[in-house]
């Protein structure tokens, strides 16, 4: 494997580092309503090790990359077992800053049989992490640096000190979270991955009818995520799509849209040209659907080409 000349190839950024208790049952309740949970009751007491800026920090690490996290947690990272879950994987935890006294957060994620789900959150520290500053040496160090929720000046100074020091920055999610804050960390941004629905909210907030507009403040590329549908990107001088890399079985989608930027990371980081690294973001996210858990069925990058040379 070919890393760039800085010390780390991806750094993901984002403190809702978390558990996650994923959860099938025979249907999303309306209010009043009562459902059963289907899956096995040892899977009930199971805790995931989850939160958007891991996932993506553990996939590139399982691709090869030099990966960092960037981060904000509780004392519980460490006494259950996360910390010494990524250093298994290689990952570099210097920019993880843990605050004693405090608890990570928790995702409890219920899906049915049709593929709809709801995420019911408690993001635990990450509601302070404005009270700390980010790494700045992981960061000025960096070839592409990922940013994922929680969109706040924490993450909003990461993607500046990033941006300064000449790495590639991606913004994964929902910015219209933040959105006092949209207009700063749009004019940080290499590139936008968002749904359809988070891109149509960011042009609301921004006053921009067009992606186009969007652009002239200072994105340079907009990859829309589809789910089954794949990806559609654009530029200001061209476009195109990705389809979705057929799975092996559908399990369980959570986690497929970080699966997806670590890719797409991973192949920016080795040069590879938007829509080649776009191709190696939709291989990842197949194989997180494959299996329960965000950082279950992540695939090495053999793996991952070897699936994208199989279509």
């Amino acid at each position: 494997m070919i890393h760039s000349l800085r010390e780390s190839d991806v750094v993901a950024v984002g403190s809702w580092t978390n558990f996650d208790h994923l959860l099938e049952v025979t249907n999303l309740p309306a209010p009043g309503d009562t459902v059963q949970i289907l899956s096995h009751i040892d899977e009930v007491e199971r805790v995931h090790f989850g939160g958007c800026a891991p996932n993506v920090a553990v996939a590139a690490a399982r691709l090869g990359m030099q990966s960092a996290l960037v981060s904000i947690v509780g004392d519980d990272f460490v006494s259950r077992g996360y910390s010494a879950h990524l250093d298994q994987l290689g990952v570099n935890r210097r920019g993880v800053q843990i605050i004693q006294g405090e608890r990570c957060g928790h995702s409890f994620l219920f899906r049915d049989d049709r593929g709809n789900s709801v995420c019911i959150s408690h993001i635990g520290v990450a509601a302070s992490q404005e009270n700390y500053l980010p790494d700045a040496d992981i960061l000025s160090a960096a070839a592409v640096v990922v940013i994922t929720y929680r969109f706040d000046r924490f993450t909003l100074r990461a993607a500046e000190l990033a941006r300064n020091h000449g790495a590639q920055v991606i913004i994964s999610g929902a910015l219209s979270t933040a959105p006092e804050l949209i207009a700063a960390f749009v004019t940080t941004a290499d590139a936008l991955v968002c749904t359809d629905h988070e891109l149509e909210q960011a042009l609301a907030l921004l006053g921009c009818r067009e992606i186009e507009e969007l652009m002239d403040i200072g994105v340079s590329a907009i990859i829309r995520t589809r789910g089954q549908a794949g990806a559609r990107w654009q530029t200001k001088i061209r476009s195109g799509s990705c389809p979705a890399y057929p799975a092996n079985q559908v399990i369980d989608p959570t986690g497929a849209g970080d699966g997806f930027v670590a890719g797409l990371a991973a192949g920016l980081a080795q040069g590879q040209d938007l829509p080649e690294a776009i191709q190696l973001g939709s291989s990842v996210a197949s194989f997180v659907v494959e299996a329960v858990g965000c950082q279950t069925g992540l695939p090495t990058m053999k793996e991952a080409l070897l699936r994208l040379s199989n279509q």
